[in-house]
């Protein structure tokens, strides 16, 4: 049986070779915790990918968590951060945020159902020492329906990427002030 860790803390186990009762848990009661069963795929070293089941205890609190709710980007320049997310990768400002009631300037952004929190701040990061391809540092992943398309608009702008050599369809780059973002085909 191929057992492994995620994350640190979820053991995966593979799909094939999984108990049937891992696969399928009995409804909880309220004294027991929780289990939450999750299919994954995960890309092993030769290149070909693995199902996996991880599982671990849900402890569900009453708060609940539901999603990602926004991400925070700092900027130097709020017009020019503007200019790329808005005008140049199309994202719709939502103007029911509360800017003025911030001590600093921002905007935030649709990006489906979640938002991007631009925020004109000094940014605490070094800006140097970054590794090159966005995808090996701390990142924005934005789920986009045609990878090549967005490659045109890049190229077109003179804006820097990588392709994912990975074979899935993503590209990776930076936003005006060094913010890695990557964007991934779904």
């Amino acid at each position: 049986m191929a057992t492994g860790w995620l994350a640190g803390s979820l053991p995966l186990r593979s799909a094939s070779t999984a108990p049937s009762a891992a696969r399928a848990q009995p409804l909880p009661s309220a004294a027991a915790p929780r289990r939450i069963p999750a299919r994954l795929s995960v890309a092993t070293g030769g290149g070909e990918q693995q199902l996996v089941t991880a599982q671990e205890p849900a402890h569900e609190p009453d708060y609940g968590v539901v999603s990602i709710h926004h991400v925070g980007i700092l900027c130097e320049n709020l017009e020019r951060s503007l200019a790329f997310y808005k005008d140049l990768l199309g994202l719709r400002v939502n103007p029911a945020r509360p800017n003025d009631k911030l001590p600093y300037r921002g905007a935030w952004l649709w990006v489906g159902s979640e938002m991007i929190h631009l925020m004109e701040l000094p940014n605490p990061d070094p800006l140097t020492g970054r590794p090159e391809h966005g995808g090996r540092d701390r990142h924005t992943c934005i789920a986009i329906r045609d990878v090549l398309k967005l490659k045109e608009v890049f190229d077109e702008a003179g804006i820097s990427y990588t392709l994912s050599k990975s074979g899935r369809p993503a590209i990776f780059a930076r936003d005006p002030d060094g913010n890695a973002l990557e964007f991934t085909q779904v």
